[in-house]
């Protein structure tokens, strides 16, 4: 009885190490995946250069830069 007293609160300090660890790992999954999104729609002409580079956030101001930071993401795999 006494070992199971100590059993449970390691077990929900070890359940909620582990939930954590999972939440900061999905958002950066979703972060990339914003932005494999936003550069394929810009590739298939969804989207116009300008309102690319200002929901990416980006500092830079021509079609060219932005097809340079895109060509990572074109050939980037679904994370889901």
């Amino acid at each position: 009885m006494k070992r199971l007293i100590f059993l449970i609160p390691f077990m929900a300090l070890m359940w909620g190490c582990a939930n954590t660890s999972n939440k900061l790992d999905i958002l950066e999954i979703s972060d990339t995946q914003r932005q494999r999104d936003l550069c394929l729609d810009w590739y298939g002409y969804r989207i116009d250069t300008k309102e690319a580079i200002d929901d990416l956030n980006l500092k830079i101001e021509t079609e060219s830069e932005l097809m340079t930071y895109c060509d990572f993401f074109k050939n980037v795999a679904d994370t889901n």
